[in-house]
């Protein structure tokens, strides 16, 4: 099962704080898209520039999997638990936001499709953003 490892290496790259090895499971043309951007993230290079400002923002982010990846053919899901501390500036469509010293706790749904490479094409996450902003203080 290809999305078990996947998984695996997903999570352990953002807790190793590794955005490199994060986007090397991206495939080159991959588009990732996310509730806080109104644009796609396209392309292997700009994932990992966005992993980037993501973990300048909450330098102690982690990632916990809840539960087992489901798969279907080509295509995957899983649940990420993600906890962090806003402590660095972050980066959004509007411009960026100074440090709110404000710690979040969500939990995200991804989904993806995987090229028969292993690589992942594309990825679409689910949570609540607007939960997200007000544990940030970022609205009311």
């Amino acid at each position: 099962m290809f999305a078990d490892e996947v998984a695996r290496r997903y999570v352990e790259a953002i807790n190793k704080k590794d955005p490199s090895g994060f986007a090397a499971l991206f495939a080159q043309d991959a588009v990732l898209h996310d509730p806080f951007f109104p644009e796609a993230t396209k392309g292997r290079d700009a994932v990992r520039s966005m992993i980037e400002g993501i973990l300048r923002a909450f330098p102690d982010m982690t990632w916990e999997q809840v539960g087992d990846p489901i798969e279907a053919g080509s295509r995957a899901a899983l649940v990420v638990a993600v906890r962090g501390t806003n402590e660095g500036p972050l980066s959004l469509p509007a411009g960026e936001v100074p440090p709110t010293g404000k710690a979040i706790s969500y939990e995200s749904a991804v989904l993806w499709t995987i090229d028969s490479a292993g690589l992942i094409t594309e990825e679409r996450s689910y949570f609540d953003a607007t939960g997200v902003a007000a544990q940030l203080g970022l609205i009311g």
